[in-house]
């Protein structure tokens, strides 16, 4: 029998929680609303390249705030207007960085926005960086574990590329020490957010601020080790246990997740951020990274955030945009499902991680947000890793010309065009890959054409792993015309 080692290319099933909108969920963007385009400047994450932080600090100087900007601007020719605004993120910022490097970090920040007439947007990762925070750490009920026996979990799974990122240990999302020091982080952010804010109104450059992005990618996540879903120390504070387990245990796990948004997202509020300008931001589309397994729950596909924990009073919602397969129509059906409210990609680029090509163009990744609701386009990737990257494919995807024409258009208010599908198609590849898989077997079988098919399947495996998407899609196209007694080349229907 032929097996072929593609179901990571496989996009798995968007999670489906039915639910209604409330009625005071925020509804389409205001037509005087700014709308944006960020361009992520990292701070001190583990797992990215960007520039380094001052040292022994997790923040980046003013200096390589502005450089970063400078760079930005001077290469897309614009820097907008009140109502089509550039601008930078800055972030994490995270349980690791001071309380007083924070307050710093936020004023410069803003005072770089001023000086170069830019938005400044904020992304917080909410729970993946707290590894210096020994006073939470140290307490087994703030860690998160994969069983009743509540044995903590020693690390946290993040699969943001073909190999997995290890993190400090899951919180426990709902414990009362961490839920004490969310409020206490949050407010300390949003505080010095609304003395900035202030600063700007009174100057008439309130649009400068582009928002708060209260998290990255939220999400009960797995157990390094084991791979396996955590989530089971949240139950037992709901008062669940061994003996009494919750009739839907996933759903439980997604209320917590939900319940942690806005408790960021009320605790912002609480120091000074309005309303509209915060956001969530969780990754509930496969980008290429999810393996389907039947085994597994759609909550648990997606760690307990599926697309219902984006809307909420709190918060407006906010999602990764790598568009790899169906993200961008899972992404409009859930809007529409809620309303069609103004929402943001809080990161994204027009590339999948596996590095599969995503739009035909920038311009028509764009337009697949901004046409759609977006309020705020945040692009990750410019200039990750200084020279020794340049050729890296996201910023290749990035920083290439068409994309610059591209952030150019939208900066001077002209109309993103959608093209059609042209060349490779990811959604279509994704297709022919799940007929293969489940009908090349039984076709082997059935016909005895093992020898003539084995050449195809040894070729497609080596294009895959190369990451040569358009050679394995002519590949794919040999072997499906082989399954349908077709000569090579021959038209399909």
């Amino acid at each position: 029998m032929i097996r072929l080692a593609i179901s990571t290319l496989l996009i798995g099933a968007a999670a489906t929680f039915g639910s209604e909108a409330r009625a005071s969920e925020p509804r389409l963007a205001e037509a005087a609303e700014t709308r944006y385009l960020t361009f992520q400047l990292m701070t001190g994450l583990p797992g990215y390249a960007g520039p380094p932080p001052m040292p022994g600090r997790f923040s980046l100087s003013k200096s390589q705030l502005e450089t970063f900007v400078r760079q930005v601007a001077g290469a897309i020719g614009t820097t907008g207007d009140a109502r089509h605004k550039l601008g930078f993120a800055v972030g994490p910022l995270c349980f690791d960085m001071p309380d007083q490097e924070t307050r710093r970090f936020i004023r410069d920040c803003f005072a770089v926005a001023r000086e170069n007439d830019v938005a400044v947007a904020f992304h917080i990762d909410d729970s993946m960086s707290w590894g210096r925070r020994e006073d939470l750490l140290s307490n087994p009920d703030n860690i998160e574990t994969a069983d009743w026996k509540q044995r903590p979990s020693a690390g946290r799974r993040a699969d943001w590329g073909l190999e997995p990122t290890r993190f400090p240990p899951q919180m426990c999302f709902n414990s009362p020490a961490i839920v004490s020091a969310v409020k206490d982080r949050a407010g300390l952010i949003g505080a010095e957010i609304a003395r900035e804010l202030a600063t700007l109104k009174s100057e008439g450059k309130e649009h400068l601020f582009a928002g708060v992005i209260a998290g990255w990618e939220t999400q009960i996540g797995r157990d390094f080790a084991t791979g396996r879903p955590l989530g089971y120390r949240a139950l037992l504070h709901r008062g669940f246990g061994e003996g009494h387990p919750p009739r839907d245990p996933d759903l439980e796990r997604v209320r917590v997740v939900k319940e942690f948004m806005e408790l960021w997202a009320d605790s912002l509020h609480a120091g000074g951020v309005p309303r509209p300008r915060i956001f969530c931001h969780i990754a509930f589309t496969g980008q290429g990274l999810r393996t389907p397994d039947a085994d597994e729950s759609a909550a648990v596909k997606v760690n307990f955030a599926p697309p219902e924990v984006a809307f909420s009073p709190a918060y407006r919602p906010g999602f990764s945009t790598y568009p790899e397969g169906t993200t961008f129509k899972e992404i409009h059906a859930a809007l529409a499902e809620h309303g069609a409210p103004g929402w943001i990609s809080a990161e994204g680029v027009n590339v999948s991680p596996t590095s599969m090509p995503g739009e035909p163009t920038m311009e028509t990744y764009l337009g697949r947000m901004i046409n759609h609701g977006a309020v705020l386009v945040n692009i990750f990737s410019w200039g990750i890793g200084g020279e020794a990257m340049r050729d890296n494919f996201f910023r290749r995807a990035t920083e290439n010309p068409e994309a610059l024409r591209a952030y150019a258009k939208f900066l001077r208010h002209e109309p993103l065009i959608e093209a059609g599908p042209s060349g490779f198609s990811g959604e279509a590849f994704q297709r022919k890959m799940r007929r293969i898989q489940g009908e090349l077997s039984g076709w082997v079988r059935r016909s005895g054409k093992q020898a003539q098919a084995m050449p195809l399947v040894k070729n497609l495996e080596a294009c895959i792993k190369d990451r040569k998407w358009r050679e394995t899609d002519r590949v794919a196209d040999e072997l499906l015309s082989l399954i349908d007694g077709k000569e090579p080349g021959e038209a399909k229907p």
